[in-house]
């Protein structure tokens, strides 16, 4: 659930785009950030940059999101153009700050990739 709010909540994917993305319905992903979301606030986790030491329990998460984002640029769910430029070239800058924070060899790994497409 994390990444599916991620990605529709901090990314801007729609829901039908998160859905594709995680070969499910359109229902059932908006149920599941609809839990997400109660689960925060009910839980009053607060919305903060995590710190230094909780990054890398957080990789995997971080890196799903950025490749599922690329995924979405690169072969779009929607609209008329079968790519979205703007969408994966995003992907790829994110792609490029996480190397720069996190200099880990899954980070380098999955911006060689985006870039070889």
């Amino acid at each position: 659930a994390q990444v599916a709010m991620t990605l529709r909540e901090v990314c801007g994917l729609t829901t039908e785009e998160v859905a594709r993305a995680f070969l499910s319905s359109p229902p059932t992903v908006a149920q599941r950030i609809v839990r997400a979301k109660t689960k925060i606030r009910n839980a009053r986790i607060p919305y903060e940059v995590p710190s230094s030491n909780d990054l890398p329990d957080r990789l995997d998460a971080v890196l799903r999101v950025v490749y599922l984002v690329f995924n979405e640029g690169y072969s779009a769910s929607s609209g008329a153009s079968v790519t979205r430029h703007d969408v994966s070239g995003e992907a790829i800058r994110l792609g490029r700050l996480l190397l720069e924070l996190l200099p880990e060899a899954e980070v380098a790994g999955l911006l060689a990739l985006m870039l070889l497409q």
